[in-house]
């Protein structure tokens, strides 16, 4: 059976953060841009050597590996005949496993690696949930999100639920700064329904993750109700946006908007919006 020990101990002597969630998270990116290392700043640069990305995937570059990737290019129908095909909506922890006939030998590489890093974060328990500092109106905040290419453990789930109140909070507090915003609930056709702080608190109890963005945009007119948008950074953003998801399976949301008073910002809503 391979043994992944020895390349990962080589991979620790570019990075000596390797087991963290940052680690994991920059090896896989790593990985993914291997074929455009011209265009990436590597954290990881034996990865550039062949035998070491091989060898993450489980290929130590044998004989029997090589034969096995040429049978692979040769009949790739074959391969997609006797795998398993992922079924749309399943988790994809093994999908490493499968094979389907258009993906190539580069697709089957990553989704071995995959399967190998993140075999690696089970064996040692490397939460799959990082932190993130963002400072929206001079207010810095720091809160768990979601690290979507690692697995996501059950203490996972956890830490992100618990975080969720302290995030509404920050919302409102950013809101509520003079000059105020103006809240909305934004509903499943994208109308924007004018809103209450109660309302945005009390969606806290339903909500399993949250998640906050800004945007700021320059825009332009450039003919008859059509705009140029360029984004920007400014101290007091156009928007907040404050993002709950309800359940695990990402199939339910609620979206709230606090936006700013200054309706020149939003050209297309001064005559809808008062």
């Amino acid at each position: 059976m391979y043994n992944p020990v020895p390349v990962f101990q080589l991979l620790l002597q570019d990075n000596p953060h390797l087991f963290t969630t940052e680690g994991l998270s920059s090896l896989l990116w790593d990985c993914v841009h291997i074929k455009a290392p011209n265009c990436h700043k590597f954290t990881y640069p034996s990865l550039l050597n062949k035998q070491v990305y091989l060898a993450i995937a489980g290929l130590g570059g044998s004989a029997e590996d090589k034969v096995m990737i040429y049978r692979i290019m040769s009949d790739p129908q074959a391969w997609y005949n006797f795998t398993k095909v992922r079924q749309q909506g399943q988790p994809s922890e093994n999908i490493g496993e499968e094979f389907y006939s258009n993906f190539g030998i580069e697709i089957y590489l990553q989704h071995r690696i995959i399967n190998s890093i993140r075999c690696l974060q089970k064996s040692l328990n490397i939460s799959g949930v990082r932190q993130t500092n963002i400072t929206v109106r001079d207010r810095l905040f720091s809160y768990p999100t979601l690290e979507e290419q690692l697995i996501t453990l059950d203490e996972d789930r956890t830490t992100l639920a618990q975080a969720v109140p302290e995030i509404i909070k920050y919302f409102v507090s950013l809101a509520q700064i003079p000059p105020e915003y103006r809240l909305f609930l934004v509903d499943e056709k994208k109308q924007k329904i004018p809103t209450s702080v109660n309302t945005v608190e009390n969606a806290a109890s339903s909500a399993a993750i949250a998640e906050i963005s800004t945007e700021s945009l320059d825009r332009q007119l450039t003919g008859t109700n059509c705009w140029h948008d360029k984004s920007v950074e400014r101290v007091d953003p156009d928007k907040i946006c404050l993002t709950l998801h309800l359940d695990w399976n990402e199939n339910k949301f609620i979206f709230f908007e606090a936006h700013h008073q200054d309706l020149t910002r939003f050209p297309w809503t001064i005559d809808t919006i008062q």
